[in-house]
């Protein structure tokens, strides 16, 4: 009877012991397992995947390597790093805009130049073309001259140049009467004009 009930003590703590070494060795391995997880494991949807090395994902064949499908309104990608570059990623959109929407596009210089004669004073606009807006200018005299080269001097001189929003005025005058022909250029520097 006493050998009976000390095997059965003895058997009794034995459980214990490894039910309790088994819950130890658990919560160890399980705790290592979550930090070291993905490494060499197959991606987990829907959970916390892990990683101490670069996880890389390789397409073999045509087609993309990922495509990321989301509701309505939701970012497709999410970073926690606020500052950097990602190399090589190209973005069709930022903020909603489509690249020729950003910065400076679709430059195209525009000249219009007034009458050539001896009247005094003249002005010419130049217009960007309808879609584009006015993102700088110019201008310039011809003719206008006397004297002999190097000593020509000039009696024509720039009244002003006024820049709108799509065209730029430019107009000029004669300082002194000359019977010498002249014309003033404005130039008008466009660009697409971007959504705001």
């Amino acid at each position: 009877m006493r050998t009976a009930a000390r095997t059965v003590m003895w058997v009794g703590r034995a459980t214990v012991f490894l039910v309790g070494l088994s819950v130890i060795l658990a919560l160890t391995f399980g705790v290592t397992s979550t930090a070291l997880g993905a490494n060499g494991k197959p991606f987990l949807l829907g959970k916390k995947n892990v990683a101490t090395a670069v996880s890389t994902l390789l397409r073999k064949g045509a087609g993309p390597a990922l495509k990321l499908n989301v509701g309505s309104g939701q970012p497709p990608l999410v970073a926690n790093a606020a500052a950097g570059k990602a190399t090589n990623l190209n973005a069709d959109k930022i903020d909603g805009l489509d690249v020729t929407q950003i910065g400076v596009n679709g430059l195209q210089r525009i000249e219009a130049e007034s009458a050539e004669n001896s009247v005094s004073s003249k002005q010419a606009t130049a217009t960007c073309p309808s879609g584009k807006v006015l993102v700088g200018t110019g201008f310039d005299i011809f003719g206008g001259k006397s004297g002999t080269s190097p000593n020509q001097e000039t009696d024509v001189m720039m009244d002003f140049v006024i820049p709108g929003s799509t065209s730029v005025t430019a107009a000029a005058y004669e300082d002194e009467a000359t019977s010498a022909n002249w014309s003033v250029k404005a130039i008008a520097i466009c660009a697409t004009a971007g959504t705001p």
